[in-house]
């Protein structure tokens, strides 16, 4: 195939979120995994000129590392979000690349080893004055009261894709909070948060750009998850998932949000904080809810979000005017402009 100029040999790389998850939950939707987002972006690359081929992050980085240079790769897109089928290694996955000094798309290591801790995410955003619900750490059971509003709800403190989260995660006393630390700690080998829930409107905001002179962050069109039956409460890893679990289809999308300019305006502008908090490159999602009162607070901040063509990202852009192939074409223009890192 000969390239125009301009066009470039590119990576796509992933991992699997199946594999990942399937020891943890059990099961997951197929056609969800990042195995359909490599897919996807390798047509669309390809489709605009460029040479393009996906790479599995695999058991062995030294075999991945002369893989990548054997093909020649200008730049990866990458998509590997559980490297040696681990959540909690997705910023390695990064740092590898910058090792390797090859230019890649997304967030760097460090904003993707902060927003993946939970509890310290909560403190950066608490420091620098972005609303976020009151929350408490553990490592062990506690014994004493928690200090903390109920419901509460608690969740693995550094895993992604709503591993962890089920209705069952909402406790409404003391009690009910040890209990669920307690199945959170021997479940998933981590420490457990436990913040205040927040049961108001629930809404995301996409955020593109590196925050440079050259691509300033800008937001895209709010989107809100509506909750169509009041038993549920959580975006929960089932409703996510599992297309046989009733919450699936009584949890949906809508964007743009149906919200007023007032409100439109406070979800972007709390949106360019955090990317501004956190160091955010290339793409990003911000995760909202309301209180009773209106009071809008920042639930995480999500780097490298799913991109694939029916993900709330892709979604959103599509509200703005992208198609999906110019929303991977921008986050692959994003990584280009930054170079190796």
């Amino acid at each position: 195939m000969t390239r125009e100029p301009g066009k470039k040999r590119v990576a796509v790389l992933y991992t699997s979120v199946v594999d990942t998850l399937k020891g943890l939950e059990g099961k997951m939707r197929v056609d969800l995994d990042l195995e359909v987002s490599a897919r996807e972006v390798t047509e669309a690359l390809a489709a605009g000129g460029h040479a393009a081929r996906y790479f599995t992050f695999g058991p062995d980085p030294v075999a991945l590392g002369t893989a990548l240079r054997d093909y020649g790769a200008d730049i990866v897109f990458n998509l590997s979000e559980c490297p040696l089928n681990s959540a909690q290694k997705e910023p390695h996955g990064a740092a590898f690349l910058e090792l390797l000094k090859i230019p890649y798309t997304g967030n760097g290591p460090l904003s993707l080893s902060v927003c993946n801790d939970k509890a310290l995410t909560k403190r950066i955003l608490s420091s620098t004055g972005i609303p976020t619900p009151d929350f408490r750490l553990y490592d062990t059971v506690p014994r004493g009261r928690s200090g903390l509003r109920f419901p509460v709800i608690v969740k693995p403190a550094k895993e992604d894709g709503s591993a962890g989260i089920t209705e069952d995660s909402v406790v409404a006393d003391e009690g009910g909070l040890k209990k669920r630390v307690a199945h959170v700690i021997e479940r998933y080998c981590q420490e457990a948060i436990a913040e205040e829930f927040i049961g108001g409107r629930e809404f995301n905001v996409g955020v593109l750009g590196n925050g440079t002179e050259a691509d300033p962050y800008r937001t895209l069109p709010p989107g809100e998850l509506v909750y169509r039956n009041p038993m549920w409460r959580v975006c929960s890893f089932e409703s996510k998932w599992d297309t046989n679990h009733p919450a699936y289809d009584d949890i949906y999308p809508v964007c743009p949000a149906r919200v007023p300019e007032t409100l439109r305006k406070r979800l972007a502008g709390m949106t360019l904080a955090c990317a501004k908090a956190f160091g955010l490159r290339g793409y990003a999602r911000v995760d909202f809810r309301t209180t009773r009162t209106g009071k809008l607070c920042v639930l995480e901040v999500n780097p490298n979000p799913d991109i694939s063509s029916s993900a709330g990202l892709s979604r959103a852009a599509r509200a703005a005017g992208y198609t999906h192939d110019a929303l991977i074409d921008e986050i692959f223009r994003l990584g280009l402009a930054l170079g190796a890192r």
